[in-house]
């Protein structure tokens, strides 16, 4: 069994990101997550340098984990939401 690859101590599902030819027919939600994992993975960006492009670090780390790109580490993934909406602010 090979050991599975690691980027900044998330294991990798992929080692090859590959980017549609015609992105421009996707969503601006979808067209930035395939660009935030195309540069952690193909690139091997570290998500701090992505979490800067005006994302934040949640978000990216979302990204990565919607799209497979990472396994999810966390003790209790089913139980987290991936809305990509910011909750309400207390007034």
């Amino acid at each position: 069994m090979v050991p599975e690859e690691t980027h900044e101590g998330f294991q990798l599902r992929t080692t090859r990101i590959e980017l549609p030819l015609d992105n421009a027919s996707l969503d601006e939600d979808t067209q930035l997550d395939l660009l935030i994992c195309h540069l952690f993975v193909n690139e091997r960006r570290p998500v701090s340098a992505l979490a800067r492009i005006g994302l934040g670090y949640k978000r990216t780390v979302q990204a990565l984990l919607e799209r497979r790109v990472v396994r999810d580490r966390r003790q209790n993934p089913e139980r987290v939401s991936y809305s990509k909406e910011r909750p309400p602010t207390a007034a």
